[in-house]
């Protein structure tokens, strides 16, 4: 008897055992909406599917759909996506409405909703999203300007990505807030938020600061030709500050300048991006800062919020990835801590060595709002 007993707890122990090696986590479905064709949107999903594959506790498949900029395509893909059963659904948006829409949509179908890069959080129903992931642009723009203050720029051009946007208005906001948090006279405009949604034609504002507006539509050939014509316009002279509000279009001013025949050194030039080839524009003093906005943290903090929800764990529900403001002081210093911003082997390689912060728990990942990221 006592080796029958010990002959079936034996079995019962390599069966177990068994089990353990053979089993597999549970299949999950992800479907991921990215509004248009944009190296920034692939990256968040190239990085996702890259942690997910790596990552031996998770077994996910990760459907991408990509639209061309339409409100209906996001709609009609988050409609399939629920039809056919998905566990969970991320989406960069078209708009707030649409978006709207769709958390109402996933709602109903018991099916967790994340919004990213773009706010929807004017949206009625933004709550009953599962998640939002995306970088706090007025924050963005408030490193450029507070640089930009220091460095003494009083008649800036600022270029902004597309005038009357979102992002590009938020960036133009937190700029001026960095001279009127400092005290800057900005002329007749009531406060930071008015300049930033009114604008003004040519060169305007008060003694501490006056901007020229135009639009380069985030594209390098378009911010050159605009850059020339307002070189020509108010002359070497008429402006000692620009900022670009991505690397893009920085890379046109650039050309601009140095073939109107300026020193770039000569004049406070800012941006945000902080993409590769502006870290050596920093360092060489072609610029003077910018601010290390990587698309893989987005990526990052998807994969992390999908894998804590399917484990049935509690995460943080509103990120906003974290920044590194990098200028010509501290361009050495943080060197090595800058994040690739869409190469993403580049960023496995600095995640193993532990040489960038990714973990959304990490209190120096969200440094920059730590209000926001709950």
């Amino acid at each position: 008897m006592k080796k029958l007993v010990a002959l079936l707890l034996t079995l019962v122990m390599v069966l177990g055992m068994a089990s353990f090696v053979t089993a597999e986590p549970e299949k999950k479905t992800v479907g991921f909406y990215a509004d248009n064709v944009d190296s920034y949107y692939v990256a968040i999903s190239d990085v996702l599917k890259a942690l997910a594959a790596a990552d031996p506790e998770v077994n996910w498949e990760i459907n991408v759909v990509t639209g061309t900029g339409s409100a209906a395509e996001q709609l009609n893909a988050v409609q399939n996506f629920v039809q056919s059963g998905y566990d969970a659904i991320a989406v960069i948006q078209n708009n707030v409405e649409t978006t709207s829409e769709c958390i109402q949509m996933a709602k109903d179908a018991n099916v967790p909703y994340i919004g990213m890069t773009h706010s929807f959080a004017s949206a009625a129903n933004a709550t009953d999203a599962l998640a939002f992931i995306g970088y706090d642009f007025v924050q963005e723009g408030l490193y450029a300007g507070e640089d930009a203050y220091k460095w003494g720029a009083k008649k800036v051009v600022n270029i902004e990505g597309v005038l009357g946007q979102g992002s590009a208005g938020a960036q133009s906001y937190g700029f001026i807030l960095g001279y009127t948090n400092a005290g800057a006279d900005i002329g007749d405009w009531k406060d930071a938020q008015e300049w930033a949604a009114q604008k003004n034609s040519g060169m305007a504002g008060g003694e501490g600061l006056q901007l020229y507006w135009t639009s380069g539509g985030w594209m390098k050939d378009s911010a050159k030709t605009q850059m020339a014509n307002i070189i020509t316009e108010l002359g070497p002279t008429g402006f000692d500050g620009v900022y670009a509000q991505n690397n893009p279009m920085l890379e046109g001013v650039i050309e601009a300048m140095e073939e109107a025949g300026l020193d770039t050194k000569d004049y406070w030039i800012g941006s945000g991006n902080g993409r590769e080839i502006s870290w050596n524009w920093v360092r060489e003093g072609v610029t003077d800062m910018d601010v290390n906005q990587s698309a893989l943290l987005e990526g990052e903090a998807l994969y992390q919020i999908l894998k804590a929800h399917f484990a049935g764990q509690e995460h943080r529900k509103y990120i906003h990835p974290y920044f590194n403001y990098y200028h010509t002081d501290n361009i050495e210093e943080i060197w090595d801590s800058l994040i690739p911003f869409t190469d993403v082997e580049a960023y496995l390689t600095k995640r193993a060595a532990g040489s960038i912060v990714y973990d959304i728990n990490n209190t120096e990942y969200f440094k920059d709002v730590p209000g926001f990221n709950k």
